[in-house]
């Protein structure tokens, strides 16, 4: 009897095993790439610009200062600062620039203006500590986590003040932005921050953030998918969660003015009805005309005036 060889079928397995691994690899290759984009995307994204050329001191305006240093409450990090004393005063402002800008810069250099008519505010004025938040100025770090991490550099500046001799009751924020969003936080958390101004706080962080993530992080949208679980990975924290609102909620009883532009907060946006939904008696001043931090430069009498006497009333140590 004749025998015949039977076809193997162990070639076309092989072959099918083969492409599988190929497709496999490929999905892994583009997987790597595609989260190695994302990394460097954020890194980009929580690199903030840092200037530290200023273009003025306090001595421009005939007022005493010194430098300062002190650490952040949660990690140690530099904070660096100018202290502007008021003879006679026990009462202090922190005041706290925005993402990419420094201690003049901000307020479309009008920062330090501000400063000096506050210390000298009605006669008897406040003693001001000007800082610069993690990743900007003259501070330490290298990142910037959208207020999660800066608040306690806030913290910190609070910290410095009682240390030097000012009580719980006396010690004020302004915030400007990223430093407006960075002091939401901080009074939300820290009852010795008795009254807070905000200037272009953030409202719903994660909305603005996915609507930057190309600007900031020079990548295109189809990464921010990555840059988030990144940072939820590597940093500790989830953008997604990331809502000044909610914290802005825990701050009364305790005085807080928040101030506005109408170019960044018109009356029928999704951003003002979250504001007024969450805070519905908020005392909210919107500067007709003005853009983001661009209500002191539009309205710097009125604005002077509405703060100073905010401020004035609500911090009540010995002055």
């Amino acid at each position: 009897m004749t025998s015949y060889p039977i076809a193997s079928s162990t070639r076309p397995a092989s072959r099918g095993a083969s492409r599988i691994a190929m497709i496999l690899g490929a999905l892994v290759l583009i997987a790597i790439i595609y989260f190695a984009i994302g990394a460097y995307a954020t890194s980009r994204w929580m690199k903030p610009r840092r200037s530290t050329d200023f273009s003025a001191t306090p001595a421009a305006f005939n007022l005493e200062y010194q430098d300062v240093r002190f650490p952040s409450r949660d990690s140690g990090i530099e904070i660096a600062g100018w202290w502007i004393p008021r003879a006679g005063s026990s009462r202090a402002i922190v005041m706290v620039p925005g993402r990419g800008e420094n201690r003049t810069s901000e307020f479309y250099s009008h920062f330090l203006d501000l400063a000096a008519q506050l210390n000298t505010f009605q006669g008897r004025g406040f003693n001001i500590l000007m800082i610069e938040l993690r990743a900007h100025g003259l501070s330490g770090g290298e990142y910037s986590t959208w207020g999660v991490g800066e608040r306690h550099d806030v913290e910190g500046a609070v910290d410095w003040i009682k240390q030097h001799g000012i009580p719980a009751a006396a010690i004020g924020a302004l915030g400007a932005s990223l430093g407006a969003t960075s002091c939401v936080y901080a009074t939300a958390d820290d009852p010795d921050i008795r009254a807070l101004v905000t200037d272009g706080a953030g409202i719903d962080n994660y909305a603005n953030i996915n609507r930057s993530w190309s600007q900031f992080s020079g990548a295109p949208q189809i990464f921010l998918p990555a840059g988030l679980l990144i940072e939820r990975l590597v940093y500790g924290y989830d953008m997604r969660t990331v809502r000044p609102v909610e914290a802005m909620k825990r701050i009364p009883p305790r005085p807080f003015l928040l101030i506005y532009g109408s170019k960044e907060l018109p009356a029928d946006s999704d951003r003002r009805r979250v504001l007024n939904e969450a805070l519905p008696n908020a005392n909210l001043w919107v500067v007709e005309g003005a853009a983001h931090t661009g209500a002191y430069t539009a309205t710097p009498q009125a604005y002077l005036a509405r703060v100073g006497a905010f401020f004035d009333a609500n911090l009540n140590a010995a002055r």
